[in-house]
C-alpha cells in the first residue's frame, strides 16, 4: 500500500514539473537560423511567395487558349413582330414587289459551339510576357528574402554586441565590488579618507546604472529580434553565434553587379516592356481562328415545344475558318507603341542612375569595412594599453604610492577600452553586411 501511495505521489509530482520545464526550454539560435526564420514567417516574403503563385496561375490562365474553347448554349426568341423579306411578286405571280414575313413567331435554338485559336501572333508572344512575369515574381520574392535577412542580421550583431558589453560590465562589477570592501576596510583603519570610500561607491552605483540600462536595451533589441523572425515575445532565446571577426571578406576596386537582385528586377522589367510593346505592334498582324457548331432548331408560330413529336427540332451544323485582318484602329496600337518607347527609356535610365548608386554604394561599403577593420585593430591596441595602465596602477595603489582616484580614472579607461573594441567589432560586422548586400551576396 505504501508503495502504490509513493507512485502516485511521484507520478504527481512529474506531472507538476513537466510544465514547467517545458516553459524553461530555451531556443538556441544561430544567425542563419534566425534569417531562416525570419523568411519563412516575415509577412512580406509570404505575400510575395503568394504573388508567385499568382503568376503561376497567370501562366495558365495564358496557355488556356492554346485548348479549344467549347460551351454549350440555349437561346430562345420570340418575335412579336415577324421580320420580312421584299421579293418580286413574279414568284408568287404577282406583279411588283411583295413582303414576305421570314420566320416564326417563335425560335429556340439548342447546341454546342467550338472555337480555336490557329493563328495569332501576339497570343504567342503574351505565352513569353506570362512566363517573364513568372520570373519577375520571383525575383521579388529574392528581394524581400534579402531585405529580411539584412534586418534580422544588423539586428543580430546589435544583440551580440550588447550582450557582450554586458559580460564585460559584469566582470568590472566583480572587480569592483572587491575593491569597494578593500576600500571600506582602509577607510575604517583610517588609511584613506571616507570621500575616497565613498567615491568607489559612486563609481559601483553608476556601473550598475549602465548595466541595468544595457540589460533594458538588450531586452527590447532581443524583443524585436524575435519579432522578425516570427518568435513569441515569451519564448526564451540565446544566441549561438560568436561575436568574432574574420578578415574573410574580399574587396575588389570594380564591383561585379551581375547579382544585384534590383538590377534584376528592372532588367526584367525591360525586358516585360519590349515584349508588350511587340504584342501591341503584332496587333496589326492578321488572326486566324477555326470553329464549328452543331445544334438543334426549333421554330413554331406556336409553342408547342414541350409536347414532343419529331418536327419541333431540325439539325444544323457547321464548321470553318475566321480570318480577321485589322486595317486602320485610328492610330491607336501607333500610340501604345509611343508609350512603350517612353516607358524604355525611362526604365534604362533608371537602371543606368540604379547602376551607378550601387557602384558608390560598394565603394563606400568597401571603405567603410577597410576603416572600421583599422579603428578595430586601434581599439585592441587601445585595450592592451588600459590594461597595462591599469595594472601599473593598481600596483601603485597596493605600494600607496598611487591615489585611488588615479586607480578608478585607469579602470574606467580600461571599462570604455574594451566598451568601445565591441562597438568598433560592431561596426566591422555592419560593414561586412554592407559588403555582401553591394556584392548580392547576402544569402550566400
Amino acid at each position: 500500500m505504501m508503495k502504490t501511495k509513493n507512485l502516485i505521489v511521484g507520478a504527481l509530482i512529474f506531472l507538476c514539473m513537466s510544465p514547467a520545464k517545458a516553459q524553461d526550454t530555451t531556443m538556441v539560435l544561430s544567425l542563419k537560423q534566425c534569417y531562416e526564420l525570419g523568411i519563412e514567417k516575415n509577412v512580406n516574403v509570404v505575400n510575395a511567395g503568394l504573388d508567385r503563385q499568382k503568376t503561376h496561375y497567370q501562366l495558365k490562365e495564358a496557355q488556356s487558349s492554346l485548348y479549344p474553347h467549347v460551351e454549350g448554349y440555349s437561346n430562345f426568341n420570340y418575335y412579336f413582330s415577324i421580320p420580312k423579306m421584299v421579293l418580286p411578286g413574279e414568284i408568287f405571280g404577282q406583279t411588283g414587289m411583295v413582303s414576305v414575313e421570314i420566320g416564326t413567331k417563335f425560335d429556340w435554338s439548342n447546341g454546342f459551339k467550338a472555337t480555336q485559336v490557329l493563328y495569332n501572333q501576339s497570343y504567342f508572344t503574351s505565352l513569353k510576357l506570362a512566363q517573364r512575369m513568372t520570373t519577375l515574381s520571383d525575383l521579388n520574392l529574392q528581394q524581400k528574402k534579402e531585405e529580411v535577412a539584412y534586418q534580422v542580421s544588423q539586428l543580430y550583431y546589435l544583440c551580440q554586441t550588447t550582450a557582450k558589453q554586458i559580460e564585460q560590465l559584469n566582470g568590472t562589477m566583480l572587480h569592483t565590488d572587491r575593491l569597494l570592501e578593500i576600500a571600506k576596510l582602509q577607510s575604517d583603519n583610517g588609511v584613506i579618507r571616507k570621500v575616497d570610500y565613498l567615491r568607489v561607491s559612486v563609481n559601483k552605483n553608476n556601473l550598475q546604472t549602465q548595466i541595468d540600462n544595457l540589460r533594458l536595451l538588450y531586452q527590447q533589441q532581443l524583443g524585436m529580434l524575435k519579432y522578425l523572425i516570427g518568435l513569441n515575445g515569451t519564448t526564451k532565446v540565446e544566441l549561438s553565434d560568436s561575436l568574432t571577426f574574420s578578415a574573410t571578406q574580399s574587396l575588389s576596386s570594380v564591383p561585379d553587379l551581375n547579382n544585384r537582385t534590383e538590377l534584376k528586377l528592372i532588367d526584367k522589367q525591360i525586358e516585360i516592356t519590349s515584349l508588350n510593346r511587340k504584342i501591341n505592334q503584332q496587333g496589326y498582324m492578321p488572326t486566324l481562328s477555326g470553329f464549328g457548331q452543331y445544334y438543334f432548331q426549333g421554330q413554331r408560330n406556336e409553342f408547342d415545344f414541350l409536347k414532343g413529336g419529331n418536327d419541333k427540332f431540325f439539325k444544323v451544323g457547321l464548321v470553318g475558318f475566321s480570318l480577321t485582318i485589322p486595317i486602320f484602329d485610328g492610330f491607336e496600337k501607333h500610340s501604345k507603341t509611343r508609350q512603350h518607347d517612353i516607358e524604355l527609356i525611362k526604365l534604362q535610365n533608371t537602371r543606368q542612375n540604379t547602376s551607378d548608386f550601387f557602384t558608390k554604394e560598394y565603394t563606400d561599403a568597401s571603405a567603410q569595412y577597410e576603416n572600421s577593420m583599422r579603428a578595430l585593430l586601434r581599439q585592441q591596441e587601445n585595450i592592451k594599453v588600459a590594461e597595462e595602465t591599469y595594472s601599473a596602477s593598481l600596483q601603485g595603489y597596493r605600494q600607496q604610492i598611487m591615489a585611488l582616484s588615479d586607480l578608478l580614472l585607469s579602470g574606467n579607461s580600461l571599462t570604455e577600452a574594451r566598451l568601445s573594441y565591441y562597438n568598433a567589432l560592431h561596426q566591422l560586422k555592419i560593414a561586412e553586411l554592407d559588403v555582401k548586400k553591394a556584392k548580392g551576396e547576402l544569402l550566400n
